[in-house]
């Protein structure tokens, strides 16, 4: 009887010993393993403001998949679910354009953020501030992504209220997939190694939503008039582009039709905008280029400033006809 006693003493203290050790044990892995508090500025619901975030951020502190994100520059996106990236762009009365770039790296497990903009005067600068000819001037800025090299891209018009013509958007596209230009004559030459073909009408509008954010697409390309009347007054378009690895996947661009006067055919009535300049302009972005800042280039298409009654952009000057073949070569 006594021998059995000493005998469990010791197997009962290893015993405790043992589950005192697996207890620090786990009370140690769920310390490790609990998620760390998110940053402050990853608030749940709503949108989120890029200037409270760093550049880039580790998916992993804050997944902004899925969340709506405001840039710096006063534009709205979606931030892709479906390891795309997009940018999408603006283009505003006054002579400005802004940009909003979102890179998603699901490899990396990083989202980076950037965006910029640019305010100009309004209309074409003047005396000592005159631009230098566009069709001398070869200046061009590229985007984050392009096309195949002899694509064509299918597109579908989406009427919004239906008060607009098609007429003007359809010319601007046009233009720029063939380099239209007044520069010694009708087209730069050889035109760019890409096209683009009408699909029909669409019912579904360009993927803008009333705010111009870019929101989730759905691989369906749609150019046309939007009521965007969660924006500000200025907004003339806003374009998205969603690619990968640096090919383009899909883009979709919104013409204001919220308190904007348009311009197609004949005389201009004052205070109207050229629905074909700003299409020109638009599908610039669509193919992959960016926007030319400085006085000294507001004669080219890619300039950020569309004035009233002011139908240049409509026609491409040297700098976006080189960026086209930079970006496609030679059809």
């Amino acid at each position: 009887m006594h021998g059995n006693s000493r005998g469990s003493r010791p197997v009962a203290l290893a015993a405790a010993v043992t589950a005192t050790a697996a207890y620090a044990l786990t009370a140690g892995a769920g310390t490790a393993l609990a998620a760390p508090a998110p940053p402050a500025w990853c608030k749940s619901g709503g949108t989120l403001s890029a200037r409270a975030m760093p550049q880039k951020i580790r998916i992993a502190d804050c997944d902004l998949r899925g969340r709506t994100v405001r840039g710096a520059n006063g534009l709205t996106a979606v931030v892709p679910e479906d390891g795309t990236s997009l940018v999408a762009h603006a283009l505003r009365t006054g002579g400005g354009g802004a940009e909003l770039r979102i890179d998603v790296d699901d490899a990396a497990g990083e989202i980076t953020i950037s965006a910029s903009g640019a305010r100009v005067p309004e209309g074409r600068p003047r005396g000592f501030r005159a631009a230098a000819d566009p069709c001398r001037d070869g200046t061009y800025r590229l985007q984050a992504s392009s096309w195949p090299r002899g694509a064509t891209i299918a597109w579908r018009y989406h009427p919004g209220s239906g008060r607009l013509p098609m007429t003007g958007i359809a010319r601007g596209v046009s233009n720029m997939v063939n380099a239209r230009t007044d520069c010694g004559g009708s087209s730069f030459t050889p035109p760019p190694a890409v096209d683009a073909r009408y699909a029909g009408r669409s019912a579904s509008r360009p993927n803008v939503t009333a705010q111009a954010a870019c929101g989730t697409r759905d691989r369906v390309n749609t150019f046309g008039w939007l009521a965007m009347t969660g924006t500000s007054g200025s907004v003339l378009a806003a374009t998205c582009i969603w690619y990968k690895g640096g090919t383009t996947l899909e883009t979709d661009m919104a013409l204001q039709e919220q308190g904007k006067r348009w311009w197609t055919d004949g005389s201009c009535p004052s205070g109207s905008y050229s629905a074909e300049a700003v299409a020109t302009h638009e599908t610039g972005h669509v193919l992959g280029l960016d926007h030319v800042g400085g006085p000294s280039h507001s004669e080219l298409t890619m300039a950020p400033s569309v004035a009233a009654c002011d139908d240049g952009p409509a026609t491409l000057g040297r700098g976006d006809y080189n960026g086209l073949i930079a970006l496609y070569g030679a059809r």
